[in-house]
């Protein structure tokens, strides 16, 4: 029998809203505008294209590393994927910057750091994010 004929198969960000090219990035951080929040920084900038592209930055200053880079980078892409179809733009060019901040970060911090930051640039409406785990104020 084979081993992985039940696994199922994860959910990624898809090829066409992944931001790679090196060119792509020069030419957002030299035009995009900024956007701060909680261990997260972010850039974007109007482009012709008729999708969303997203682009995941995690450098050596964050933490020497790789495990925990790449962890980082996992949880911004899953983050920002749930975010993707929520969206009010397209044609969009988004990079997400982490601060050494990031590393003691769980997934939830991540995934609100990032709301916050696509509510501030005016990209989603506001309280997305649900199953939140502080007591709701009376």
């Amino acid at each position: 029998m084979l081993a992985g004929v039940f696994l199922k198969k994860k959910a990624m960000l898809s090829k066409k809203n992944r931001l790679v090219a090196e060119r792509d990035f020069s030419k957002l951080f030299a035009k995009g505008k900024s956007y701060s929040g909680r261990g997260i920084g972010m850039k974007m900038v109007k482009t012709p294209l008729s999708v969303t592209r997203v682009g995941f930055v995690v450098s050596t200053k964050v933490s020497k590393r790789a495990v925990v880079r790449n962890r980082i980078k996992r949880r911004m892409r899953e983050a920002m994927r749930a975010f993707l179809p929520k969206l009010s733009q397209s044609g969009m060019d988004i990079a997400f910057m982490a601060r050494s901040e990031t590393v003691s970060m769980e997934y939830v911090d991540i995934q609100r750091s990032i709301q916050g930051l696509l509510e501030k640039s005016g990209l989603v409406p506001g309280a997305l994010v649900t199953g939140s785990t502080k007591p709701a104020a009376k």
